[in-house]
């Protein structure tokens, strides 16, 4: 499953992962449009998704959302549960970014428990970036938000189990 929010480089791992006899299906959560007046310019998340996906001559299938897409790796999980009542699995490949791994495994774990869906094998593929990664991560403005605003976001998730009035999701 590819996780929305880096459309651009996780896709590349969840066919890798596909080649390679990992998965048998490939799904992508949905994610809520940042500019709804410009979408039908700038494209949805899946739709890139898709594209890169097609060069490899494979396709996802969007999980469906609650509320118009996804505003948090929560929002994922949640959906994701729902999608389980009528697509049984027993094992999950999730495709994120290197730094946001633990945090996704922690909120999918959590509300896969939750729900009865503990005997859900969940593993974790990193997808890798041009802009930074575990060694260089500080060296670019992009990889310093996204390695120190991880752990405030985990902190987060440790007490919680949604969003909460305290976080817009507009």
């Amino acid at each position: 499953m590819i996780l929305s929010g880096n459309a651009e480089t996780r896709p590349d791992k969840a066919a890798y992962l596909m080649q390679e006899s990992y998965a048998p299906k490939l799904y992508y959560t949905d994610q809520r449009s940042y500019n709804k007046k410009h979408q039908d310019i700038l494209g949805l998340p899946f739709e890139k998704a898709q594209k890169i996906l097609k060069t490899y001559k494979l396709k996802a299938d969007i999980i469906p959302s609650t509320k118009g897409g996804a505003t948090s790796t929560f929002d994922e999980a949640h959906d994701f549960t729902i999608f389980l009542k009528t697509h049984p699995m027993k094992h999950v490949i999730l495709v994120t970014d290197s730094f946001h791994t633990a945090r996704a495994h922690y909120a999918f774990k959590k509300i896969l428990d939750m729900n009865g869906f503990s005997d859900i094998r969940l593993e974790m593929s990193a997808a890798s970036n041009d802009i930074f990664d575990e060694s260089t991560w500080y060296k670019t403005e992009r990889g310093l938000s996204s390695y120190i605003l991880e752990p405030v976001k985990f902190f987060f998730y440790l007490f919680h189990t949604k969003n909460t009035k305290l976080i817009k999701e507009n």
